[in-house]
């Protein structure tokens, strides 16, 4: 699957997201993008996110050693004792604040 296929039929404001999380990531540090059937993983040595293109919006798997609460948090899973999958839900670049950076960072930093 290509970065083209994963988002073809999607609304554009989708990519943007999409893109404003990798130029957030660029901030942070080097990183590899592999893309899946229907998602694109984010990895530093290990997965930190998952990017979930939806139709109108973007889901964003944050991985984390705790839960999340947050606003646009729709799904925790505790994966194992340290580690949490938190699903975000994203409809608009502009909702990717400061918090959000700051949590990015901290999973960027766990996964490396």
């Amino acid at each position: 699957m290509s970065e083209d296929e994963l988002f073809s039929n999607k609304a554009s404001n989708v990519y943007e997201i999409y893109s404003k999380i990798l130029y957030l990531l660029k901030e942070i540090g080097p990183f590899e993008i592999e893309f899946k059937k229907t998602s694109i993983h984010l990895l530093n040595k290990s997965s930190f996110g998952g990017v979930h293109p939806k139709k109108k919006w973007l889901d964003f798997n944050l991985v984390t050693n705790h839960q999340i609460e947050h606003e646009k948090i729709t799904k925790i899973e505790q994966v194992s004792k340290n580690r949490f999958h938190n699903n975000f839900r994203f409809h608009s670049e502009d909702e990717l604040n400061q918090e959000f950076l700051v949590l990015l960072k901290e999973s960027y930093q766990l996964m490396s």
